[in-house]
């Protein structure tokens, strides 16, 4: 039980062709698949830890793994210019809003002078 335990303790190295190093380690899709498997497959069992645990077997660093996280997330559909079309509609919205304002405003105008007349008359 202890040989089992210290070979599924150990780093599984991936891919060890270091070309250059100056630009650090490139990971191929199916290496990158494997550990993103390997987390999911913690973190459902565990409920969370999946990061660290990939992390010390295949001897990669969490924020490398969080990042492969991150861009394999399917962002939200949004739509083409959501900012643009609310703007549009809230400035329509304004001129609507201004023009009532205005007939009312011409209306209480039109009341307060039919008002000092009658009042005048008194």
């Amino acid at each position: 039980m202890k040989k089992l335990w210290r070979m599924l303790s150990q780093p599984i190295p991936l891919m060890t062709d270091k070309t250059n190093k100056s630009k650090g380690r490139r990971y191929t899709d199916k290496e990158k698949a494997q550990v993103l498997a390997f987390v999911q497959k913690v973190n459902s069992e565990k409920g969370r830890g999946g990061i660290t645990a990939a992390a010390g077997k295949f001897e990669i660093t969490p924020l490398t793994i969080s990042n492969w996280l991150r861009k394999a997330e399917t962002p939200p559909a949004r739509s083409a210019t959501p900012a643009k079309a609310d703007f549009a509609d809230n400035l329509r919205r304004l001129a609507d809003l201004h023009e009532a304002i205005s007939q009312k405003e011409a209306e209480l105008a039109s009341l307060h002078r039919e008002y000092s007349i009658l009042k005048k008359k008194l």
